[in-house]
């Protein structure tokens, strides 16, 4: 028997339709410039210290005296003690307790297999559609949340025992504080509950009362599995190499027993790569690359704002959470701006049914698109109203 709850997937409001659309409108009009404000991806390329690393992890694939097979269950060693001492140096971490993975998009929900199939998971709507998906896919029951009036998830009365946090966030491009995540861990603490701490953008993180990692908020090591990954970072949309912190309070024995027997390890050359990101010469130029994409995303939400959109994120994330100005779904909101000023937004209800009537705008591009891409969005405004 197949398994029908993939069906329960949405197939409508999803970026596969969105992307479908976008392809089929470039084939049939070749000669117009579409403009990508929806871009999930990087601009920049992988800096030249982790290419030299990796290529020499490739000449060393050549030669049996250097080759290098399967790139451990858990990951490299080095590189696992490299992102405790450079990461996490204040928390005590062992190398036990990282696991080095071929993507967050995979760990989020390979994650689930650590709890009972009949755990009730919750999250966000509007939320990174992936949980949501993997959950039913997996036969597992989920459960949502709305956001409050600053777009942060409200904190249940009922008990769920698997909770999924995406801060910074995408889609909303905000970011918890240290105040709003104190709550969380202390109803996860409450309820005998665990939180997934998605923190892939903890790179953007630059205001003061927002923490970098869950793990400063006392007793989050009793409940909280923190992901991150290279991916925005430093490049590894292409490469994938993503790794997660699974605190000994938590496990110790169960999610290693079920890695060995389903995963042979990441890339040898994906994790070299990694490992040269936190040589200094990289560190440095990563963080001149996230300061591009947040100038970017600077640019946009005042761009937006002053076009008298109603705006949040932005500011620690590369992403900004617009509110449509028209009366129609984000949907045909998607539509019409391809169709009328060729610019491709992100609609609002592929996160979700409270997603509806918004737009996901990402920074991640580049400033030059982002300025000709304001451009349309002014005209059209200054034309039709």
């Amino acid at each position: 028997m197949l398994n029908r709850n993939i069906l329960k997937i949405d197939k409508v409001n999803a970026f596969s339709s969105a992307t479908a659309y976008v392809a089929q409108y470039k084939k049939e009009h070749p000669q117009r410039d579409v403009i990508s404000l929806g871009i999930g991806d990087v601009s920049k390329p992988i800096v030249k210290p982790i290419i030299e690393a990796m290529h020499k992890a490739v000449d060393d694939l050549a030669d049996m005296s250097s080759f290098h097979g399967y790139g451990g269950y858990y990951g490299l060693p080095e590189l696992r003690q490299a992102i405790i001492d450079n990461d996490y140096p204040q928390f005590g971490f062992t190398i036990d307790e990282v696991y080095v993975s071929d993507g967050t998009k995979s760990d989020c929900t390979n994650i689930l297999e650590l709890f009972d199939i009949n755990s009730r998971i919750l999250m966000a709507d509007p939320t990174y559609p992936i949980y949501r998906n993997r959950c039913y896919a997996l036969s597992r029951d989920v459960y949502f949340t709305p956001l409050d009036e600053k777009y942060q998830m409200v904190i249940p009365e009922e008990h769920y025992d698997v909770i999924f946090i995406c801060s910074p966030s995408n889609p909303v491009g905000n970011a918890m504080t240290y105040d709003v995540l104190e709550k969380w861990v202390s109803y996860a603490v409450r309820e005998n509950a665990y939180i997934i701490y998605d923190n892939v953008y903890e790179a953007f993180i630059s205001s003061p009362d927002v923490p970098k990692s869950i793990y400063e908020i006392p007793e989050a090591r009793k409940c909280a599995i923190e992901l991150r990954s290279f991916s925005k970072r430093a490049s590894f949309t292409g490469l994938r190499c993503s790794y997660f912190i699974l605190p000994k309070e938590i496990d110790t024995v169960l999610f290693k027993e079920r890695t060995i027997n389903r995963f042979n390890g990441a890339s040898y050359v994906a994790q070299v790569g990694a490992l040269a990101s936190f040589l200094p010469e990289s560190r440095e130029l990563l963080r001149k690359n996230i300061e591009t994409y947040k100038e970017n995303i600077h640019f946009l939400k005042k761009s937006f704002e002053e076009m008298g959109f109603e705006v949040t994120g932005g500011v620690d994330s590369p992403y900004i959470w617009v509110k449509n100005r028209e009366n129609i779904s984000s949907f045909e909101y998607f539509h019409k701006i391809l169709n009328e000023i060729n610019v491709i937004i992100v609609p609002g209800a592929i996160f979700g049914p409270h997603g509806e009537g918004y737009f996901r705008v990402s920074g991640l591009g580049t400033i030059e698109n982002s300025r000709r891409a304001v451009e349309r969005f002014q005209r059209y405004y200054e034309e039709s109203h």
